[in-house]
């Protein structure tokens, strides 16, 4: 960065979080719900007249720098976003040089990231994985979808007065969080986080985490968790419906119910995650569906150096 700055190695207030608008992967309470305090490694960068310009956290496990904890991809405060990769490099530098230990992110990002191995030449790539998201930019979701079959569909599924969606209260939260992961594991999919763990950050965050339920002649048959990282961005965390009725694509209700909520809450771009499967190769399957209903793909990097 061309301008005098400063390191520290400490939490900013919750003020100035909350003045600066600090994405919720970025947070001191979001840290503390599965770390303790003595493991991180906060890096805050102030410029020369003492505002904040960029956060970081790190988890320091065993021999490494990892960044982040049960979060699907690195969210750092930055106020300057062309600034970007010459942030990333500074923070690293900075490890490396005090700590001199191995330094692990996942980010989700369009910066150019093999050109950082020309700065950091044992910076390795160690995994790349395939990501959709939708920019709200409809007034509907039947609007954003792109394959007029799934608009068929949908449409047939709205005239089916035996679904019913409504968000998860607090007192349903651990019961309709404990189907989501039965339907994973039945599904083969990898849980990342259990029911205690996600209570704890509802309970922590109840503005920034969410979930939707679906019903069939009053039965569960899906589930969509998802949270609010910032004020432009959704991520969902889980959507899932039951094995059993999957043909019938209720799914495509709960993407309807978050799409709904991104736009009356203003939010620009809803994450859908990942397509990927158990072995690291690409969900083809999976990532054409997110295609189909309105998404567009991005990378998300896991790399070491």
């Amino acid at each position: 960065m061309r301008q005098n700055y400063q390191i520290s190695e400490q939490f900013p207030s919750r003020e100035e979080e909350e003045a600066l608008n600090f994405p919720l992967f970025a947070r001191k309470e979001y840290w503390l719900l599965h770390m303790e305090v003595d493991v991180l490694v906060p890096i805050t960068i102030k410029n020369h007249q003492n505002q904040i310009i960029a956060f970081w956290c790190f988890s320091r496990i065993k021999n490494r720098l990892i960044t982040p904890i049960n979060a699907p991809f690195f969210t750092p405060f930055s106020h300057d976003f062309d600034k970007d990769g010459v942030l990333i490099l500074t923070v690293i530098n900075y490890c490396k040089t005090k700590y001199n230990l191995s330094i692990q992110m996942t980010l989700k990002s369009d910066l150019e990231i093999h050109k950082f191995q020309n700065s950091i030449p044992t910076l390795n790539i160690k995994k790349v994985e395939i990501g959709s998201q939708l920019s709200i930019i409809n007034d509907s979701f039947l609007q954003q979808i792109q394959k007029k079959r799934k608009r068929r569909k949908l449409q047939s599924l709205f005239s089916d007065n035996t679904f019913e969606i409504k968000e998860v209260n607090i007192n349903e939260w651990e019961e309709v969080y404990e189907q989501n992961l039965s339907w994973r594991k039945e599904k083969g999919h990898q849980n990342f986080m259990s029911k205690k763990e996600m209570l704890k950050a509802k309970l922590q965050f109840p503005k920034s985490y969410h979930a939707f339920l679906l019903k069939k002649d009053q039965d569960l048959i899906g589930t969509a968790f998802f949270l609010r990282v910032d004020q432009n961005l959704i991520y969902v965390y889980s959507l899932i419906t039951s094995p059993a009725i999957d043909s019938e694509e209720p799914s495509l209700l709960l993407w309807k119910a978050i799409y709904d909520f991104a736009n009356e809450k203003n939010i620009s771009t809803v994450d859908m995650g990942t397509s990927m499967l158990a072995d690291g190769s690409i969900n083809k399957s999976l990532a054409r569906y997110k295609k189909f209903i309105g998404g567009s793909h991005y990378k998300k990097y896991t790399i070491e150096c």
